[in-house]
């Protein structure tokens, strides 16, 4: 592991590395559990931005399960400051079980992977922002496709 910037990232690729990126980032774990599998915004487009500069494909990747392991009901930024947390995450189980209120629920995950896109346009396209914007949301939509076809084919969350 490596820490994520997109440094790092281009170096990891230049050798030859694959690497994962979770596009929604920080935004991905805020989401409550009524709104699980919406996918929220890619960020600024820096995997596309990398993806461009060094002509690597970009493969979705949809995981289905991840989400109902710490079912989020609200969040609260009261404690989190003195925690060094950007919020505090009230689930089912926590903080009502105490520490054994962190520990995951059980829950069955699925892995779904799309085909590869490659970005046949110039590395100049990296400084058009409207180009970037486009891409990045085709990557979401296409992520979110996935997560739909994961999702239409679960019996339920256990199994």
């Amino acid at each position: 592991a490596v820490r994520a910037c997109p440094e790092n990232a281009q170096m990891l690729l230049e050798h030859g590395a694959v690497i994962a990126v979770f596009p929604e980032g920080n935004q991905g774990l805020r989401k409550t559990f009524g709104d699980r599998y919406r996918l929220q915004r890619f960020g600024r487009g820096g995997v596309v931005k990398l993806a461009l500069r060094t002509g690597a494909p970009i493969v979705p990747v949809a995981i289905v399960g991840g989400e109902e392991t710490y079912p989020l009901l609200w969040r609260t930024e009261v404690f989190a400051d003195l925690l060094g947390l950007p919020f505090l995450p009230i689930t089912p189980t926590f903080p009502w079980l105490g520490p054994l209120g962190l520990v995951p629920l059980p829950a069955r995950w699925r892995v779904a992977f799309g085909a590869p896109l490659r970005l046949e346009l110039p590395p100049e396209t990296v400084d058009d922002p409207s180009a970037v914007s486009r891409i990045n949301e085709r990557v979401r939509g296409e992520v979110q496709g996935l997560l739909g076809e994961l999702l239409g084919r679960r019996r339920g969350v256990f199994w």
